[in-house]
């Protein structure tokens, strides 16, 4: 085989205090009393709001226009999605970061109002947070050994990037959610599913145990822009079974990043095929875009799960990034707190598209 570089007061003026309360301390910007997170061993701080207590006074009732407008909801926003490359305290390309980087990233988003959720998340429409959040998407391209080491004793290397969502999950900020894309045929082999090979299982059943996602990278980080039908079968379908194979039911693997993000001519190919006696079915494609685009809402007329969008933080891009998207606050995701509506204002941006006719969910306007 060929390889490859590579979110029930009595009283009205309980339940508008409460709300306001909620908006204040969730809402887009908003801040907090100070607080410092610092992972284990890192020797770094990073000040971030204290953790938010995620209390919705409605919860369990149905959504209402009153309450969407209330929580300033626009459930057709956009919305981030994150590629990184490498996690290494050695910066030898644009698109490395930092553990200390990446420390920085994850407290600026939290900052911000952000809350995580997988690719798979997105693409189903599972966009399940806090009211008055907004949704990100962090992903990790390349199964990097940077993304996920173990030491010698057994413990996670502090300074690997599962090791530092973990922490900052474990001090209350937010909850483990990230996409992990593997390579399964590379050379150096240390990007095989995070190199440490005899780990390659272990790695992978944790990552979904502890509410991570797995998705295909394809095998041999084949360039799918100028690849033949047959090869781009091969890879997603290889790929596919051989994570599945290995995941052993942990979870099933859907999500697929395209290598250096270009797209195949024909993107049916993408979405399910075959090769030799082996079937795969994808629902859920990223690329890159250099521009930086953000992702339109799952709701949304003009989203497609098969081209995502995704930017790569590289210096100060993040922080430059949500600046500017702060100033057309009319264009950000915001959550209503309820998985199983969708809210918006009636005077969308109309390069928000509008909300689909087939959601299966009622579409709450106000």
């Amino acid at each position: 085989m060929r390889r490859r570089k590579v979110l029930r007061f009595t009283y009205l003026s309980l339940l508008v205090g409460a709300v306001l309360g909620l908006i204040s301390g969730l809402a887009f910007g908003g801040g907090g009393s100070g607080g410092t997170f610092v992972g284990p061993d890192q020797g770094a701080s990073t000040p971030v709001t204290t953790p938010r207590v995620e209390v919705d006074p409605y919860a369990g009732e149905p959504m209402t226009p009153q309450r969407a407008e209330l929580v300033g909801s626009n459930e057709m926003g956009l919305i981030p999605v994150l590629a990184y490359n490498e996690i290494s305290p050695e910066v030898n390309e644009t698109s490395t970061r930092t553990p200390d980087q990446l420390r920085d990233d994850l407290a600026l988003l939290e900052s911000e109002g952000f809350y995580p959720i997988s690719v798979g998340d997105l693409a189903a429409g599972d966009v399940d947070i806090p009211a008055g959040r907004s949704p990100v998407v962090i992903s990790f391209d390349r199964s990097y050994p940077g993304h996920y080491r173990i030491l010698d004793d057994g413990s996670l290397d502090p300074n690997c990037a599962v090791a530092i969502i973990r922490a900052f999950s474990e001090a209350g900020y937010w909850r483990q959610r990230a996409t992990f894309f593997c390579l399964l045929d590379v050379v150096p082999s240390d990007n095989v599913v995070f190199g440490q090979g005899e780990r390659k299982r272990e790695k992978l059943r944790n990552l979904a145990d502890w509410g991570f996602e797995i998705g295909s990278n394809t095998m041999t980080d084949l360039d799918l822009s100028k690849a033949s039908p047959e090869e781009i079968q091969r890879e997603l379908a290889q790929s596919q079974a051989s994570l599945n194979d290995m995941l052993r039911g942990k979870s099933t693997v859907t999500s697929l990043a395209l290598p250096y993000g270009r797209f195949p001519q024909d993107t049916g190919l993408l979405v399910s095929g075959s090769y030799e006696d082996t079937t795969y079915e994808y629902y859920a494609a990223v690329g890159l875009d250099e521009n930086g685009a953000w992702c339109p809402s799952p709701f949304s007329t003009i989203f497609s799960p098969m081209h995502i969008p995704r930017m790569a933080p590289t210096g100060e891009s993040l922080a430059v990034a949500i600046s500017q998207l702060k100033s057309h606050r009319e264009l950000i995701y915001i959550s209503d707190g309820d998985s199983t509506s969708v809210s918006a204002p009636y005077d969308l941006a109309p390069s928000l598209g509008e909300p689909r006719t087939y959601l299966g969910r009622p579409v709450v306007r106000y």
